[in-house]
C-alpha cells in the first residue's frame, strides 16, 4: 500500500518537525500578562534572556534527555520511511520494521518527557501563576502523531506482500 506509506512519512516528517520546534523554542510557561516566558534552554523576562545551561532543575535534563532520544528515534522513523521506496533491507535490517519501532519509540520517549515535564511544572505553576505556553502545546502534539506514525507505517508493512 504506496498510499499509507506516503500518509505515514508525511506524519512522520511533521511529528518530528513538531518536536524539534518545541525542543527549541522558549515558550514552555509563559506570565499570564505575557512579559515573561520560559523554555528548556533559556528564560526571558521583557527583552532580556538568560541561558540555563546545566543550571537547572534535574526535570529540566530529564525532558531534554528524552526529547532529544524522540528526536533522534523519530529522524529515524522519517528516515527509515522515505528510504522504504527505494529499499527494502540494510544488510539484514527491514527498513520498514526499524522505522515503526522507531516511531513508537520516538512517541513513548515525547510521552515521557512530556510527562515529566507537565506533572513537575505543574506544582510550581500553582505558586507562580505562570501557564503553559505554545511550546508545550506543540511537544504534546508529537507524542500522538508520532503513535499514530507508527500505527500506519505497521498497516503498511503488514498489508504489502
Amino acid at each position: 500500500m504506496e498510499g499509507l506509506r506516503i500518509v505515514a512519512c508525511f506524519f512522520s516528517f511533521v511529528s518530528l518537525l513538531l518536536l524539534i520546534v518545541a525542543l527549541a523554542s522558549d515558550y514552555w510557561a509563559v506570565d499570564p500578562d505575557g512579559s515573561s516566558h520560559v523554555g528548556l534552554w533559556r528564560g526571558c523576562a521583557g527583552n532580556t534572556c538568560i541561558s540555563y545551561g546545566m543550571r537547572v532543575a534535574g526535570y529540566f535534563h530529564a525532558t531534554r534527555a528524552f526529547l532529544f532520544m524522540g528526536m533522534v528515534a523519530g529522524a529515524i522513523s522519517c528516515f527509515g520511511l522515505c528510504t522504504s521506496f527505494f529499499r527494502t533491507h540494510i544488510g539484514s535490517i527491514s527498513i520498514k520494521v526499524l522505522a515503526v519501532s522507531a516511531s513508537f519509540v520516538a512517541g513513548v520517549c515525547s510521552l515521557i518527557a512530556m510527562s515529566t515535564f507537565t506533572g513537575v511544572y505543574n506544582d510550581i505553576m500553582l505558586f507562580a501563576g505562570t501557564g503553559f505556553g505554545w511550546s508545550f502545546g506543540v511537544g504534546w502534539a508529537s507524542f500522538p502523531l508520532f503513535l499514530i506514525t507508527g500505527g500506519l507505517a505497521y498497516k503498511a508493512i503488514s498489508s504489502t506482500p
